[in-house]
């Protein structure tokens, strides 16, 4: 019966792995400058090279599941194409027998643990140190994820290392040999590596405890065996992720089918080669053999493989827009009603932005039965991926501009066109909006964690102008006929507070123990909360003229058309 704790430190391991792995991709992003980019391109510039250099990197770390999660990780980061990454795999498949042969010839073992952990002691030591130079803490940071990588691989194999004295060979050394095949595939699975297990079966090969054509067997169902440890890798990850997971478990199974089929046939021309009269040896040669049979034979489909894979595993569009995405731009009257909304949708998601950004619950303040006090009084710290909002925000803003200009194209009537072209402008107040909250969200966080008064005051300034400039913003977009003065005087008492507010910055001068930096901190966010609420002060304007333009039109029309009747 096995220890609960084996099963604890096995699930443990797992989550280790799959944590370096999202912690080395999120690393290779941050530090993805010009010359890394480079390097990774001209590396994997073509299918040969991608090959050579899956070949040499496993050969290198000793793990093919090493090598395939960096692939893993480098397309989620979108560093290569899939086509390369299923190159990279393709080598890794070679390189893997490596090992094989560093135990045959010479016995050598690595020590993956006492690699693992020089990497995360070196990597966390160095991120410490390093901690005011981004480029040195993402390098150390990708250490570190590497470490965590082998360390979860190794977790994985010690946890259930008790798997391998169970399983106890002689027990069944009179079945077909292809049954081996399965228990190379079940033990590999568990391990986590294809590596150890071949070394398991060599010290049994070497001890003439199983036959040559059982551990062949065996190799080849550790060699699909492998498959496990990217399948896990590509849980949760982008569609190019499971594709690429996809390629490697093809690549493996069929290699595997092929080379049982010709089990026999192959393990005579190993016998006809002989590079040595030991079987481990051989093993080795059998190892490679059939490894690179398997490249051979996938190589001038590394082409088309994408494609079919593609049909596999499509990516879903995630909608940003509301209204346009099933608007045809050929009922014009139709489009130029949803184009408008879609304005108004993006609209509201900037001002949820905005009010987020300060700490403030945008449903509490739809509410509308709570004070502007009380909404303040919360400054909840909301863990939000402010990044993401962001980046709908910009897409949307897109999504607009791409619908206005095909409808802008397509449409010649006068007043259409007019409404269109005032939807583009508005989303360019809008986007100029949405960019300066963003520009605030670092300094916003700062202000948060401050320790001062004169900080918190200052804070609780920028917050209440914010706040102030959304209600009143929403106010004026229902069509209060004092709107436009609303927005006037919030923009107006915001101007004074940016030019009355030296006072603000010489209290804070005074206060030797507030950094420095705070002072260009609160002059750069005065000037960004004043270009926010000026952004949604021209957005109300130019929908109020608009409105003005329409009644003045009318009352022209009136008499006209009293004359004509």
């Amino acid at each position: 019966m096995l220890d609960y704790m084996v099963w604890i430190e096995a699930f443990a391991s797992l989550g280790l792995l799959l944590f370096g792995m999202l912690y080395l991709e999120s690393r290779i992003k941050e530090s993805a400058g010009r010359s890394f980019k480079v390097w990774i391109k001209r590396a994997t510039g073509t299918h040969l090279r991608s090959l050579l250099l899956g070949v040499g990197a496993t050969s290198l770390f000793q793990s093919s599941s090493v090598v395939s999660l960096m692939s893993l990780s480098l397309i989620g980061a979108g560093m290569i194409s899939l086509e390369n990454a299923i190159a990279v795999i393709f080598g890794s498949n070679i390189g893997t027998t490596a090992t094989s042969w560093i135990i045959a010839l010479v016995g050598f073992k690595v020590d993956v643990k006492l690699l693992a952990y020089s990497m995360i002691a070196i990597g966390g030591i160095g991120g410490v140190i390093s901690e005011e130079s981004r480029r040195w803490k993402n390098i150390f940071g990708i250490i570190v994820g590497f470490g965590l990588i082998f360390l979860g691989l190794e977790g994985m194999k010690e946890s259930v290392s008790v798997f391998s004295s169970v399983f106890d060979v002689t027990q069944y050394a009179h079945l077909n040999p292809y049954l081996f095949s399965i228990a190379g595939l079940i033990l590999t699975a568990i391990i986590q590596s294809s590596s150890a297990a071949i070394a398991i079966i060599q010290s049994m090969l070497f001890a003439h405890i199983v036959s040559f054509e059982m551990a062949a067997a065996f190799v080849i169902g550790s060699n699909i065996g492998t498959t496990v440890t990217v399948i896990l890798g590509a849980i949760g990850g982008t569609p190019d992720k499971k594709r690429t997971a996809a390629a490697h478990l093809f690549f493996n199974v069929s290699t595997g089918i092929v080379a049982l089929s010709l089990l026999y046939p192959m393990v005579e021309l190993v016998n006809v080669i002989r590079l040595s009269n030991d079987p481990v040896v051989n093993i080795a040669l059998f190892h490679s053999l059939f490894n690179v049979v398997g490249v051979l034979l996938w190589y001038p489909f590394i082409g088309m493989l994408p494609h079919l894979l593609t049909k596999m595993f499509k990516q879903k569009k995630r909608e940003v827009t509301k209204f346009i995405h099933d608007v045809s731009v050929d009922m014009t009257e139709v489009a130029v009603v949803a184009l408008e909304n879609e304005v108004d949708h993006l609209s509201r998601k900037i001002e949820d932005f905005a009010l987020l950004a300060i700490g403030v619950s945008p449903v509490k303040v739809w509410e509308g039965n709570i004070t502007t006090e009380k909404l303040l009084e919360d400054n909840e710290h909301l863990d939000i991926e402010y990044d993401r909002l962001y980046a709908d925000i910009r897409l949307l803003e897109g999504e607009i501009f791409d619908f206005a200009m095909v409808l802008s194209a397509k449409n010649t009537d006068k007043a259409n066109q007019e409404r269109i072209q005032r939807a583009i402008k508005s989303v360019t107040y809008l986007a100029t909006a949405a960019k300066s909250i963003k520009d605030m969200l670092y300094d916003l966080e700062f202000l948060h964690e401050s320790a001062s008064e004169e900080e918190q005051q200052f804070y609780k300034n920028l917050r209440y102008q914010i706040l102030k400039s959304v209600m009143a913003f929403e106010t004026a977009k229902k069509g209060d006929k004092n709107a436009m003065e609303e927005m006037e005087t919030r923009y107006r008492k915001i101007t004074e507070s940016y030019n009355n507010s030296v006072e603000i910055f010489s209290n804070i001068i005074k206060n030797r123990s507030i950094p420095r930096e705070v002072n260009t901190i609160a002059i750069n966010d005065m000037h960004l909360s004043k270009s926010f609420t000026k952004s949604l002060r021209n957005f109300i304007n130019m929908q109020e003229n608009n409105h003005q333009n329409e009644i003045n039109s009318t009352h022209h029309e009136e008499p006209f058309q009293k004359d004509r009747t």
